[in-house]
C-alpha cells in the first residue's frame, strides 16, 4: 500500500478563485451597463464543475477511512481450526495467556511501515511441537512488545531442531515462517533419508527427514489430539480407549496410484514462457519474491512417492505440455491414474501389438501407450497411465478385482488396502447362536470396496451410496467378482435407511464419508436404525472425532454405544496425512 498524499487546497476547494474562495463581485448587477440572459448551459457546467471538488473531498474522506481485519468463520476440522487448539497446548505448556501472543492486525493493515518490524529474520528459534499439517510450531520474541511473545509456523522444522527462520506473513494469534537454516539438528532428524529433490520446496511430503517408526508415533499423536480436541467430552468421561498404533503401509515410496499437477495461467494478459506444471511450493524463502507469491507452482519432474507408470505418465504429459502450453488460456489440473490388468502371458509378448489395444498416456515419441509390464509364470501384470476423468480403470485388491471412472474417488495407495480390508472384516462379527445369519450395511459404498470384500464374512451386504453411479460400479463389480449375496441401491441422504430392512441386532455399519465426515441427518439416522456395530472408516480423524462425540452425546440411542477402539493407518507415507479406523459396538 503506497503513503497517501494529502489533496492541495485547490484540489478541495470551489472553482473560480484563485485563494479558494468562490468569485464574487460587489457592484450590483443592476448597474452594469450590458447585462446578458444567463446562458443555461454555462450554469449547468458550473454547478457540475461545483460538484466535482465535493466528489474528490468524498472519496478522499472514503481513502482515510482505516481498514478492519474480519475474522473468517474457523472450521473446527480443517487445519485452521486444528491449529488454534494446537497453540493452546502450546500456551497451557508455556503458562502463557492467550493475550500475550496476539498481534495487533488492525494496525498492521493501516500503517504499512510496520510491516518490515513484523516480517523479519529470527535466530536460534527451538522447536517445541509438530503440528498435525507438519509443520514445526515454536515461540518468538513479539516484535512490538518485549513482554509478550509469537507463535511461528516453521515448514519443515521438527521438535528439537534450533532453526533460523523468516517471518513473513502475520495473523492475529500467530505468524507464519520460512525455514532459513538448520542451527541444531534434532535427534530424530536423519537427512539421509530423504531421497526427493525437492523436499522443502514442494508441499507434497513433510516427514522424509523421519525414520519411519517415528512418522507413525506422529500419526498416533494426530489421531489422539483429534480426539483431545473434537471430542472432549468423551476424553474427560474417560470413554476414549488407548489410541492405537498407526499400521505402516508396506511401501514407503512408490505408492501413489493417482497424481494430479497442475499448471496456472495469469487471468489477465498473456503466457511469455511454458508455466512450471507441478505440485504447490513452500518453505523456502527466493521464490517469494516471484509472481504468484506463496501460490506459486514449482516444476516437478518426478514425484518418488509415485507409482513408476505414474512417473512415466508424468514425463509424457510434460513433454506434451511443452509442446502445447502456449494454447491454454488458464491453468488446468492434469489427471494421472494408474490403471492395471492382467493378461495372459502370450497375449503381452508383442509388446507393440499390445500397447496398440489400449488407451492412455502416450509417448511423445513412439505415440504408443507407456505400459509397465510384469511378467510371472502364467500371467503378466499390466499398467497403463489414465488421463481421462471418464475412463474406466482397474484395481487389484487382496484377490478381488474393482473398476471405476478415473476420475472418481478411490484409494491410491492399494499396497495397504489388505490390511485395512482384513481389518474392518474382523471387526464385523457380532456373538449370535450358531446359524443365526449376519449382516452389513455399507452406507457410503462407493464403488463396493468394504462391501465385496466384507461379503464372505456375511450373508447378505447391501450397499447405499447417494451416487447412481458409484451403486452401478458397486453392482458391476460384485458381479465381476461372483459376489451374489451384495446388493446396492441408491438412497437420498436424509433417507439412507429407509429401504434397509436388515436386523438391526444382528447387523453392522460401515461408514467411510468424504473428509467433511457425517451430517447430524444421517447420524440420527443410523442411531434410530441401532445396528450392533459400527466401523468408521476416515480419511479426516478430525472429523471422525466430531462425529462420533455427537452421535453417542446427542443421538437418541447413541449412549447404548461405547467405543471399542481406534487406530490410525498409513495411507500416504512421508506426509502428514493419517486415515483413522474407529470401531462402535452398542452395549445395550
Amino acid at each position: 500500500m503506497g503513503m497517501m498524499v494529502e489533496p492541495s487546497k485547490r484540489e478541495l476547494s470551489p472553482v473560480g478563485s484563485p485563494n479558494g474562495s468562490a468569485a464574487t463581485t460587489t457592484e450590483p448587477l443592476a448597474k452594469k451597463q450590458n447585462v446578458e440572459k444567463p446562458n443555461t448551459n454555462n450554469s449547468e457546467e458550473t454547478q457540475q464543475q461545483s460538484e466535482q471538488p465535493k466528489k474528490q473531498f468524498k472519496k478522499f474522506e472514503k481513502q482515510k477511512k482505516k481498514r478492519k481485519y474480519k475474522q473468517k468463520e474457523i472450521d473446527q476440522t480443517a487445519p485452521l481450526g486444528i491449529l488454534q487448539f494446537e497453540i493452546k497446548q502450546i500456551l497451557e505448556a508455556n503458562n502463557l495467556g492467550e493475550d500475550e501472543i496476539l498481534n495487533d492486525i488492525n494496525r498492521l493493515l493501516n500503517e504499512p511501515e510496520l510491516a518490515p518490524t513484523y516480517h523479519r529474520d529470527v535466530q536460534n528459534v527451538p522447536v517445541l511441537k509438530l503440528s498435525s499439517n507438519g509443520d514445526g510450531l515454536a515461540l518468538i520474541p513479539h516484535p512490538v512488545n518485549e513482554k509478550h511473545k509469537q507463535i511461528v509456523i516453521i515448514p519443515f522444522a521438527i521438535p528439537g531442531d534450533i532453526v533460523d527462520l523468516r517471518v513473513f506473513k502475520t495473523h492475529p494469534n500467530y505468524v507464519e515462517s520460512d525455514l532459513l537454516k538448520i542451527v541444531t539438528p534434532s535427534f530424530e532428524r536423519d537427512n539421509s533419508l530423504i531421497k526427493c529433490k525437492y523436499f522443502g520446496k514442494c508441499s507434497g511430503c513433510q516427514y522424509q527427514e523421519l525414520p519411519y517408526q517415528t512418522q507413525l508415533e506422529y500419526k498416533r499423536r494426530t489421531v489422539r489430539n483429534a480426539y483431545e480436541h473434537l471430542a472432549q467430552e468423551l476424553v474427560a468421561q474417560g470413554k476414549v480407549p488407548e489410541i492405537g498404533e498407526t499400521v505402516g503401509s508396506p511401501l514407503m515410496f512408490g505408492y501413489r496410484t493417482k497424481l494430479t499437477p497442475h499448471f496456472d495461467v495469469p487471468r489477465k494478459g498473456s503466457l511469455a514462457e511454458r508455466p512450471p506444471i507441478g505440485f504447490g511450493k513452500k518453505g523456502k524463502p527466493e521464490w517469494r519474491q516471484a509472481e504468484g507469491g506463496d501460490k506459486s507452482v514449482l516444476d516437478i519432474e518426478e514425484c518418488i512417492i509415485g507409482t513408476k507408470i505414474i512417473n512415466i505418465g508424468m514425463k509424457n504429459e510434460r513433454a506434451k505440455f511443452d509442446k502445447e502450453w502456449n494454447n491454454y488460456k488458464k491453468g488446468a489440473t492434469v489427471l494421472l491414474r494408474e490403471h492395471t490388468r492382467v493378461a495372459p502371458n502370450e497375449e503381452v509378448a508383442n509388446k507393440t501389438e499390445f500397447q496398440n489395444e489400449h488407451d492412455g498416456s502416450r509417448d511423445p515419441e513412439t505415440n504408443e501407450v507407456s505400459v509397465d509390464i510384469s511378467v510371472n509364470e502364467d500371467e503378466a501384470l499390466v499398467k497403463s497411465c489414465v488421463t481421462k476423468p471418464r475412463q474406466i480403470v482397474t484395481e487389484y485388491i487382496n484377490g478381488f478385482t474393482f473398476e471405476f471412472s478415473a476420475g472418481e474417488f478411490f484409494q491410491n495407495n492399494n499396497s495397504i488396502l489388505p490390511k485395512v480390508t482384513e481389518f474392518v472384516c474382523s471387526n464385523l462379527q457380532i456373538p449370535r447362536p450358531e446359524g443365526t445369519p449376519l449382516y452389513l450395511v455399507d452406507a457410503y459404498c462407493g464403488s463396493g470396496l468394504f462391501s465385496i470384500t466384507a461379503s464372505k464374512g456375511v450373508d447378505r451386504v447391501v450397499g447405499v451410496d447417494v451416487s447412481a453411479d458409484s451403486v452401478k460400479f458397486a453392482q458391476k463389480n460384485a458381479e465381476r467378482n461372483g459376489v451374489k449375496n451384495a446388493e446396492f441401491i441408491d438412497g437420498k441422504a436424509e433417507k439412507i435407511f429407509a429401504k434397509i430392512d436388515t436386523p438391526s441386532d444382528l447387523t453392522s455399519v460401515i461408514i467411510d464419508p468424504s473428509r467433511k465426515g457425517c451430517d447430524e441427518v444421517f447420524l440420527n439416522q443410523l442411531s434410530d436404525y441401532k445396528p450392533a456395530r459400527v466401523v468408521y472408516v476416515s480419511c479426516n480423524v478430525h472429523s471422525q472425532a466430531r462425529d462420533i462425540q455427537w452421535f453417542l452425546n446427542n443421538t437418541k440411542n447413541g449412549p447404548e454405544y461405547k467405543i471399542e477402539s481406534v487406530r490410525g493407518f498409513d495411507f500416504f507415507p512421508q506426509t502428514h496425512h493419517v486415515e483413522s479406523v474407529a470401531v462402535l459396538t452398542r452395549v445395550n
